[in-house]
């Protein structure tokens, strides 16, 4: 195999496979980014990349209808799904940018989450090309994990939206998790937690990645919960907030996050929850059963576990 067809197949492996943007592979490899793009059109050009676009079959349409009338909500997506893991997240990161970006025109103040399938959202919205939205406000829902992962750094989330959407960002300088009831009461007296707050209640649309249990990273969930989560039966969380199968939230004397509240959460018109592809049905089942979600984006195959098991 010549030198040429193995760069190739390393950079179509990166981009399709790995799901780094082109961006992130030219750094990698040391050359510029139109090279990626160039090297990219040849792969398909000599067949080493095939790709096969799969049409919206009325089977998803009938599953998001199922989906709507079981756990009453206003929309969302249910995506094809393929045998490939790597396919489906893409198509999921993707279909959730090009959802949100047909949307953007009626937001004016959007939430953030956090999570690494978010942060390659955002990373991928800001490589399509999209109209400037003139005003409105972006913020967090939550404070920064002490974790060194952008995908937790939830200021860097916003910084890099709000570039591309030209939103304004209201950023909040303030831990996921503090350390007493002392520390966050600290915070929840600041200045930065007034303006944080008056931006939630401004907030039209909240776009989360609704996670499992257990989590990586924790989520400092020892620490918060002690032994309530597994006592409980945690199935998921929905930012940091932990809830059951039967959409029932956990609370803990101990829980020091510093997160949007979960009353306030539920108040937002639309609360768009995207699901891993690898999610079971027991999280997203509860998640859907929390009222909190209005807007839900799975693959077909997490869909049909979630109105396959609606008895659970």
């Amino acid at each position: 195999m010549d030198k040429e067809t193995v760069r190739l197949i390393q950079v179509a492996k990166m981009y399709y496979e790995e799901n780094k943007t082109q961006a992130e592979i030219a750094r990698l490899i040391g050359v510029s980014r139109p090279l990626i793009s160039n090297l990219l059109s040849k792969a398909k050009d000599v067949g080493i990349v095939e790709i096969s676009i799969k049409e919206p079959m009325t089977n998803n349409e009938i599953l998001l209808s199922q989906l709507k009338n079981i756990y009453s909500l206003s929309g969302g997506l249910v995506i094809p799904s393929s045998a490939s893991k790597a396919v489906n997240e893409a198509a999921l990161i993707n279909q959730t940018v090009n959802f949100l970006a047909d949307m953007m025109g009626e937001v004016r103040a959007l939430g953030l989450g956090w999570g690494y399938i978010l942060d390659k959202i955002v990373r991928r919205y800001n490589e399509i090309e999209v109209k400037k939205t003139n005003t409105g406000i972006v913020c967090p829902l939550v404070g920064t994990a002490s974790i060194p992962n952008r995908a937790y750094h939830t200021n860097d989330l916003i910084t890099a939206f709000f570039m591309k959407s030209g939103l304004t960002p209201v950023y909040w300088h303030a831990p996921a998790f503090a350390a007493t009831e002392k520390e966050k009461t600290q915070y929840l007296n600041t200045e930065n937690y007034r303006e944080i707050q008056e931006a939630w209640k401004r907030l039209d649309t909240a776009l989360i990645i609704v996670g499992g249990y257990p989590s990586v990273p924790d989520h400092a969930t020892a620490f918060r919960f002690g032994k309530a989560l597994q006592n409980q039966k945690a199935v998921g969380k929905i930012v940091s907030h932990f809830y059951n199968k039967d959409g029932v939230f956990i609370h803990s004397e101990n829980d020091y996050s510093l997160q949007i509240p979960i009353e306030t959460l539920s108040t937002i018109k639309r609360v768009i929850g995207v699901f891993p592809c690898d999610s079971s049905a027991a999280r997203v089942i509860g998640a859907l059963r929390t009222g909190v979600i209005t807007h839900a984006i799975m693959s077909e195959n997490t869909a049909h576990e979630a109105v396959r098991n609606k008895s659970i």
